[in-house]
């Protein structure tokens, strides 16, 4: 099995890039709404094939798959 890509880097991008901002300005920080490192450990050792982690991060639905694909909505 193929070691996914750090979802939360894509998380951080695709917020700031919703909202028109630098992913920096972004406030809170992330980690202080999901633990980066758990959410990094459950999507990369998923055998799951219909794996979804759902969380609200500054009014914004993100979905995070277990792919490693992450939506912002």
């Amino acid at each position: 099995m193929n070691k996914l890509e750090d979802p939360i880097p894509q998380i951080v991008e695709a917020v700031a890039e919703a909202e028109s901002v630098e992913p920096v300005t972004l406030d809170p920080p992330l980690a202080e709404v999901v633990d980066p490192d758990a959410l990094g450990t459950l999507v990369e050792d998923s055998r799951a094939s219909d794996l979804e982690v759902r969380f609200a991060y500054r009014g914004h639905d993100v979905v995070v798959d277990d792919s490693g694909r992450v939506q912002v909505d």
